[in-house]
């Protein structure tokens, strides 16, 4: 790599570190926030569907603008902006105001996926999935410090403070972008279209895979620290490094993930990927020994779960359109984190009806189907590359 490439790549993993960790922030702190603002599982939950909602569907605006003005300054400007919105948290002091900080961050910070993934496929076009595998583990090793942070700040000053933290480094990073002089963003030769990608077949099967995988990977996103806490016993402290850990073996799966996308081709590696989240999930539900199920799930969840997101989107900038890459991108971040997220709400429902063991066993089925739907994709998205 050039210089200047690595000086993008290394803010494009700050930046997307942050990018994740402004949600990230909320899972260690689910139960103090509830008790604070007076809200159930349920209604957070709820709160938190709607938020990845506009996280997903925020990137059809910023997946095809970043066609339009370029990948760098999309990029700069969710950044910054997100991270801007984190200043409504410090006035939260009911229910409602939360919801709005969520969804205007959600909003904002939904630009981010779209226009990097783009950039990077329009920089390195040889080594794609191993570049998407680095800005991925990049991003993962500052999320792997997110849970722990949030919970003892959340603990030691106010949880409003945790989000603001890491909003504060989110505009910082923004501001040290605008110093980058280095930009090959490549002007589209045609105009993006939202209707006009859906008229790729070989896209279809990777949009019902995104939804299905959306399904499961929300609710445990959101409840799992949780889970521990309630149904295994955990403390506060353990929870948190828990979650915490999954990100760290998630910095491996970005890795191996992005290596194996471009030495075997990125089919293989999301159908392995499927296959080990549903294998792990079904460790952690049905293991006696729950220390020895908490332990192996953390391993194998965290490293097929990441390890399926730089060969996905190794295989979206294959199967679409050049012209239509930021949009593609667009539309299948919209699929897994905005139609999606119901798991939250659906984990939420079965926690508050029944309890979280049961909602973690709605997403170990979810999971299963997501593995069903991966084992067609070679079948139907390879005609189009």
């Amino acid at each position: 790599m050039l210089r200047e490439e690595k000086t993008v790549m290394l803010l494009l993993g700050i930046a997307h570190s942050m990018n994740h960790s402004l949600f990230l922030v909320l899972p260690p702190l689910l139960q103090n926030i509830a008790a604070d603002l007076n809200m159930s599982f349920q209604t957070l939950g709820f709160i938190a569907t709607i938020g990845f909602l506009i996280y997903g569907a925020g990137s059809l605006i910023g997946g095809p603008l970043s066609d339009v003005i370029g990948e760098m300054k999309v990029t700069r400007m969710g950044t910054a902006l997100s991270g801007l919105s984190t200043v409504i948290f410090l006035f939260s002091r009911d229910p409602s105001l939360f919801a709005v900080g969520m969804f205007i961050m959600s909003f904002w910070a939904s630009f981010y996926h779209p226009a990097s993934n783009n950039l990077i496929l329009k920089l390195f076009k040889k080594n794609t999935g191993s570049m998407m595998g680095i800005h991925g583990a990049a991003g993962s090793i500052g999320q792997m410090f997110t849970p722990t942070l949030s919970y003892i700040l959340g603990v030691l000053i106010d949880w409003r403070f945790a989000f603001f933290f890491f909003g504060v480094i989110s505009v910082l990073t923004a501001l040290q972008m605008r110093e980058i002089k280095f930009d090959r963003e490549e002007p589209a030769g045609e105009k993006a279209g939202l209707f006009e990608i859906f008229k790729v077949h070989g896209l279809w099967i990777i949009y019902i895979y995104s939804i299905v995988g959306g399904l499961y990977g929300r609710g445990v996103e959101l409840f799992f620290p949780t889970f521990l806490r309630i149904s295994r016993g955990f403390t506060g402290e353990l929870a948190a490094v828990s979650n915490s850990l999954v990100l760290l073996f998630g910095v491996v799966g970005q890795l191996l993930g992005g290596k194996a996308a471009d030495r075997f081709g990125p089919y293989k590696v999301v159908i392995a990927s499927a296959l080990g989240v549903t294998s792990s999930l079904f460790i952690l539900m049905f293991t006696p020994i729950s220390e020895v199920g908490v332990t192996l799930f953390i391993i194998i969840y965290g490293i097929f779960i990441f390890s399926n997101q730089p060969a996905m989107s190794t295989l979206i900038g294959q199967v679409s359109p050049k012209h239509l890459t930021g949009v593609a991108y667009g539309i299948t971040f919209f699929f897994a984190f905005g139609l999606g997220s119901v798991s939250t709400t659906i984990a939420g429902y079965l926690a508050e009806a029944f309890n979280l063991e049961i909602a973690f066993r709605c997403m170990f089925l979810f999971s299963i189907l997501s593995l069903l739907v991966a084992l067609t994709i070679p079948k139907f998205a390879k005609k189009e590359t």
